[in-house]
């Protein structure tokens, strides 16, 4: 599903500013990363949070103790 967030001109250096209600939408926050894909059936940008280095940390511990607890 898309939802449209208005019409932006790409500026020099070929920026584009993102308003503050699509990046509180996204889930993005100053300092995070992104990574960008291109669909070049549609000719879609996609912007996709990076999970942060702390959330990726805690998801492989989760993985690890859950493993560990596994009976064989």
């Amino acid at each position: 599903m898309k939802i449209h967030f208005g019409t932006k001109k790409v500026q020099k250096m070929g920026r584009i500013a993102l308003t503050e209600a699509l990046l509180r939408n996204a889930g993005i926050q100053e300092g995070d990363s992104v990574d960008l894909y291109f669909d070049a059936t549609t000719k879609a940008i996609i912007v996709e949070r990076t999970p942060s280095a702390e959330a990726a940390e805690t998801s492989i511990s989760a993985k690890r103790t859950k493993n560990k607890t596994k009976t064989p």
